[in-house]
């Protein structure tokens, strides 16, 4: 019998042939993506992945084919520099993800630092780059600091800087005062009185420094009479002593144990011998030549640093216009200035009585009608109106009561001067000492149809006070400004004799 051959279906077959080739597919691409996905991961692995708390690695997508402007707005401050070394910023393409932004160069940001002050500059001194002098501290009351600035507007005209209007306040000129210069002064006559000089208030001083991205480098002056000869020498710093005594903190400019201190000494009576006055001025100015920003000056001198000084700056038109309102309505008037301070205290009532005969001699005579009295003596109760002024007596107290029980008294006090202005608490300090009082006073003595000033022995006879009273009172008669005065000055009584505490 022949043998039976077992054969399988053709549809059979084929089926199962395609089985088996898919097997193998199946494990070949299981096997290619096991490979790829551990090739992929381990590089990835290799450059420091994250890790999440889970364990499990996260990965950071590198755009390098994004490209993104951003302008960005920093600081350009010397000391931040550093911070902007680079800067990290959130964005949203994929959550927790930032991207590092790479600055210029550090020398690039200096070149922009630079260029940026060269404008500010501009702004406040009409230069690419400022060189200011601050004469931040006058140490006499209005007067003489009057005289003492413009001693340093001079040397600033010399060194070519623009000079500083340091602040006012309380009869005094120096940069821990709250009003501004132009409070007591005519900062327009300044400019006109000398051309040459640029002019910046202390408030425009301080916007320049807060707006300067490099802090402005400083050197010091200060000036000491007495030695036999004038001199300068290198001393050591004492910035903390300036920062907290005259206000210093207020500036932000670089005052440190790096900045230069320069002390002066102008010599034995150098004001008194023309040719040693000159010979100082130059040395001073020579040795103040430096090319740093700021030249902070002060001083403990009591006479003008060079031999020729000007005329003194005018004060602001408020006061003019206040002391107007004095005169218009007490001439025509007497004007009395009488500085009790340094008095002879045993000659207090006899000088007070001697003032009372000489003021009924000139009613008489000249027809005069008011009296005017500007004095040291606390009229308004309170301090003496002088900051050196201490002493007190029952004595100055019982010769003032003897002149106001004889005439009608016209002061400050009973004019009530700047009445609009006092109930400001800043203002009204200002009445407690000679600075708004004192410079009306002034102007009233100087209008004033005859003027008596303190003898000797009566008090301080030789001040600068009175003698800026005389020379305006000189040149207005010898112009024929003041066609009412009828005398320059007088002493009411003369004591030769007269000692002085």
């Amino acid at each position: 019998m022949p043998k039976r051959i077992l054969t399988t279906p053709p549809l059979y077959v084929k089926k199962h042939e395609w089985s088996k080739r898919l097997s193998v597919y199946c494990l070949i691409i299981f096997f290619l993506l096991n490979v790829t996905g551990y090739l992929y991961y381990y590089d990835d692995m290799s450059n420091s992945l994250l890790i999440n708390p889970s364990g499990m690695f996260t990965k950071q997508c590198d755009y390098t084919d994004v490209k993104i402007d951003l302008d960005i707005e920093y600081d350009l401050r010397p000391e931040n520099v550093e911070q902007i070394e680079s800067i990290e910023i959130e964005t949203n393409l994929i959550e927790s993800e930032t991207t590092t932004i790479t600055t210029e160069s550090e020398i690039d940001i200096k070149e922009k630092i630079e260029m940026i002050d060269e404008e500010i500059n501009k702004k406040y001194c009409g230069k690419s780059k400022c060189e200011f002098l601050f004469a931040y501290y006058q140490p006499e009351q209005e007067t003489k600091a009057n005289m003492h600035f413009r001693s340093f507007v001079n040397l600033a005209q010399a060194l070519g800087r623009t000079m500083v209007l340091t602040n006012v306040g309380s009869s005094r000129i120096n940069s821990c005062q709250n009003f501004t210069f132009g409070f007591y002064y005519n900062a327009k006559a300044l400019q006109d009185m000398f051309p040459d000089v640029k002019f910046i208030s202390q408030k425009d001083f301080q916007n320049w420094l807060k707006e300067r991205r490099q802090k402005p480098n400083t050197e010091h002056a200060y000036i000491l009479p007495g030695e036999l000869d004038y001199k300068m020498e290198l001393v050591k710093p004492y910035p903390d002593i300036l920062k907290t005594k005259n206000c210093l903190n207020r500036f932000d400019f670089n005052l440190d144990d790096n900045t230069i201190f320069k002390q002066f000494n102008t010599g034995k009576n150098f004001s008194k011998d023309p040719v040693k006055h000159q010979q100082f001025a130059d040395f001073l100015v020579n040795n103040l030549k430096t090319d740093v920003e700021i030249l902070l000056t002060s001083h403990f001198v009591f006479h003008p640093l060079f031999p020729n000084v000007s005329s003194p700056i005018p004060y602001a038109n408020h006061y003019f216009e206040e002391a107007a309102k004095i005169t218009n309505r007490i001439k025509p008037y007497v004007a009395i200035h009488w500085r009790m301070e340094r008095a002879n205290i045993s000659m207090l009532n006899e000088c007070s009585e001697a003032l009372v005969k000489r003021i009924s001699q000139l009613k008489d005579s000249f027809g005069i009608k008011n009296v005017y009295i500007a004095t040291d003596y606390p009229i308004g109760g309170g301090k003496t109106q002088s900051q050196t002024f201490h002493l007190l007596t029952d004595e100055h107290h019982n010769s003032m009561k003897l002149l106001n029980s004889t005439f009608n008294v016209n002061s400050w006090v009973s004019s009530n001067i700047f009445s609009s202005l006092r109930n400001d608490e800043t203002i009204e300090k200002e009445f407690l000492g000679a600075g708004m009082p004192g410079i009306v006073d002034k102007l009233v003595c100087m209008d004033a149809d005859y003027f008596l000033a303190t003898p000797e022995g009566c008090g301080r006879a030789r001040s600068t006070y009175t003698t800026m009273i005389i020379d305006a009172r000189n040149v207005s008669m010898q112009h024929g400004e003041r066609p009412q005065l009828k005398n320059i000055v007088e002493r009411w009584i003369q004591y030769p004799e007269a000692g002085v505490n």
